[in-house]
């Protein structure tokens, strides 16, 4: 009987690399999702009143941020379910593109694309397969000094940071000034924005009993928005940050193979 050949999205240095450690690539799996985003209130249209008072400050796009979490669990899942179909024991090299089409309204699109592979050497059992976003390199070092993948970790987050009235009184007007100065407002937004993307990673990788986070990337995106109020113009900032991680478990000594726990776990996106 003729073997099928397999389909994969990784390279020739990857696939030698995945094959020295054990598995076998089946074919490129795909999961998509397109997803529409509701209406999505500023903080002073929400009758806030914080940043009429002319202080600065961060405010979470609530709608905007949930629909990117939902777009992004949707398309893993059904880049999970794929894996499932082709018996798969894992995806590595697990790539995700996200963007905003021009062509309608607030319409998130979120592609994830990998190769599903099948363990050679170990017994990994029937659950859900393990999602990785290193590149087969990656994989097998981690194998080698006894790490395993355990999944995929993301959060995104949407928010408004407006600029406050000493923020704009000291730069006169915003963008205008003849002098040097940092613009307070739009870093500490900025680390605002960061730590709430990295709170929902870390209680991903919680959930999964993960060792750590390798392989981190963090994609970022701004946009400004006026504001006039009591005629002064205020630039604000929208803030859009993603990040992506793979969780890894350490492996006992000697094991040779998954823990048990992390066989059958199951990927909780935020």
């Amino acid at each position: 009987m003729t073997r099928r050949p397999f389909s994969s999205a990784l390279g020739t240095r990857e696939a030698l690399a995945v094959s020295h450690a054990g598995l076998v690539p089946l074919r490129q799996v795909l999961g998509v999702s397109y997803f529409k985003m509701g209406w999505q209130t500023t903080p002073w249209s929400a009758g806030g009143g914080w940043n009429l008072r002319g202080a600065g400050g961060t405010t979470e796009l609530e709608n905007q941020t949930e629909a990117w979490n939902q777009a992004r669990t949707a398309a893993v899942r059904r880049l999970r379910d794929e894996a499932v179909a082709c018996g798969a024991d894992a995806v590595v090299g697990v790539r995700i593109v996200r963007r905003l089409r021009d062509w309608a309204s607030d319409l998130a699109e979120f592609v994830a694309t990998g190769t599903a592979v099948r363990s050679a050497r170990h017994d990994v059992g029937d659950g859900a397969p393990l999602l990785c976003s290193l590149s087969g390199q990656d994989v097998a070092k981690l194998i080698a000094h006894g790490f395993w993948p355990a999944g995929i970790v993301g959060g995104s987050t949407v928010a408004y940071v407006a600029s406050g009235w000493d923020q704009t009184r000291r730069s006169g007007g915003l963008f205008s000034s003849n002098y040097n100065q940092e613009l307070p407002d739009f870093s500490r937004g900025m680390y605002d924005v960061r730590a709430l993307a990295m709170r929902r990673v870390e209680a991903d990788a919680r959930v999964l009993g993960a060792t750590g986070v390798v392989g981190v990337s963090i994609d970022r995106s701004q946009r400004t928005r006026e504001r006039d109020v009591n005629n002064t113009t205020y630039v604000d900032l929208i803030l859009e940050m993603h990040v992506l991680g793979t969780a890894i478990v350490e492996v006992a000594q000697g094991a040779g193979a998954p823990p048990p726990s992390v066989k059958t776990m199951v990927l909780p996106l935020s």
